[in-house]
């Protein structure tokens, strides 16, 4: 998306966090799911939207990555497992605005999401959280949101 980053004025505390953290806090998404080619539609859109690229298929069905310069990062794996079931769980992404939620929103509608709620402002979560609730085409849950923490 061609929009300005709405978090611009966060770029001091975005800089600070990698200063001081050598590493993120989560490697990896390992994700298993009962049929890997029935929601790969869905994962290929969805994902697209975070400006991931394939990853290297080893022992994953199919994989996401981010590039940050020379380094991937920010991995999604999806594993076939035909005893997998959705749980409870829910994934939440993070979106840069609320405009980017709403273009998730629109994707994952068309792509075969179940049970999608929003996007819309939760201010009983928080004043500036702003999210979608969705499930996959196979009922795992997801979330994408927009909220600015500083506030």
């Amino acid at each position: 998306m061609n929009e300005p980053h709405a978090n611009e004025d966060l770029l001091e505390a975005r800089q600070s966090y990698f200063e001081k953290y050598d590493f993120p806090l989560f490697s990896h998404i390992d994700f298993r799911v009962s049929d890997a080619q029935v929601v790969r539609p869905f994962y290929d859109a969805l994902m697209g939207l975070f400006g991931t690229e394939p990853t290297t298929v080893r022992t994953a069905r199919y994989g996401y990555t981010r590039r940050y310069g020379s380094v991937r990062a920010d991995f999604f794996n999806v594993y076939e497992d035909p005893q997998a079931r959705p749980t409870a769980t829910r994934i939440a992404l993070a979106a840069p605005s609320r405009a980017f939620v709403d273009e998730v929103a629109r994707v994952v509608r068309e792509h075969g999401a179940r049970e999608v709620d929003g996007p819309a402002l939760l201010e009983q979560a928080h004043p500036t959280f702003y999210a979608v609730y969705f499930e996959d085409p196979l009922g795992n849950r997801f979330e994408v949101c927009h909220h600015r923490m500083d506030k």
